[in-house]
């Protein structure tokens, strides 16, 4: 588990991360720029990757203005 903070001139950013199964989050804002970018990934246990489901389940989202 992670938390960032930045502020510097007319950049700001916040950066969180939970590293269990991987959860972030960034933020940032600088002058005219706003982004923010989202990760999550649930790793699957042992017994469903050997019944051939998919090895993580994965969300991105990524967005700047």
């Amino acid at each position: 588990m992670a938390l960032q903070w930045l502020y510097s001139g007319s950049t700001v950013a916040l950066q969180w991360l939970y590293s269990g199964s991987t959860v972030a989050l960034q933020w940032l804002y600088s002058g005219s720029t706003v982004a923010l970018q989202w990760l999550y990934n649930e790793q699957k246990t042992n017994d469903e990757r050997r019944n051939n489901e998919p090895k993580a389940k994965k969300s991105y989202l990524n967005i700047e203005y």
